[in-house]
């Protein structure tokens, strides 16, 4: 089954939000779904894929490449598992971001339905809000967390510039 695909940025929220009523739902029976180890090591494979295709779109536009950040890593995992738990599209509190980890300029991406990290990706620069932000070159830091549910991965891209 071909997962549908549902981005969502500030601009687009609402409708995203509506659009994303729908999630499919994985057939895989419990004993099929890999134990917390193979689930933590699949998340990680898939945001750091989808940070080194950020840089390399960043970096072949003459942006400069982003860092990791432990704080919106963090965050951007909390957001993650938090659309999961609900099974929807979400933006969390930006101003809650700047604050914990003390940044100036903050963004966000999230997403749900993309296969791996590249896909993301593909999707975001796809999109004219997401592609915003992910080439926005006051951004300097960034932080991806990426969870999976019932065989649907949640995807959320936190970006900053330090204060």
């Amino acid at each position: 089954m071909h997962a549908r695909r549902f981005l969502a940025s500030v601009a687009v929220l609402a409708s995203a939000l509506s659009l994303a009523a729908g999630l499919p739902r994985a057939d895989a029976a419990p004993a099929d779904r890999p134990g917390p180890a193979a689930a933590r090591s699949a998340a990680l494979d898939y945001a750091a894929d989808a940070h080194v295709a950020t840089n390399r779109q960043r970096t072949t536009r003459g942006v400069a490449a982003l860092g990791r950040h432990q704080c919106l890593t963090t965050l951007a995992l909390r957001q993650a598992q938090a659309m999961a738990g609900r099974g929807e599209l979400f933006h969390q509190d930006l101003a809650g971001v700047q604050r914990r980890c003390g940044m100036g300029w903050v963004g966000e991406n999230v997403a749900y339905g993309f296969p791996d990290g590249l896909a993301v990706v593909r999707g975001w620069m796809d999109s004219p809000g997401h592609r915003r932000n992910l080439l926005r070159p006051q951004f300097r830091l960034e932080g991806i967390g990426a969870v999976q549910r019932d065989g649907v991965w949640y995807v959320a891209q936190v970006f900053g510039t330090r204060a």
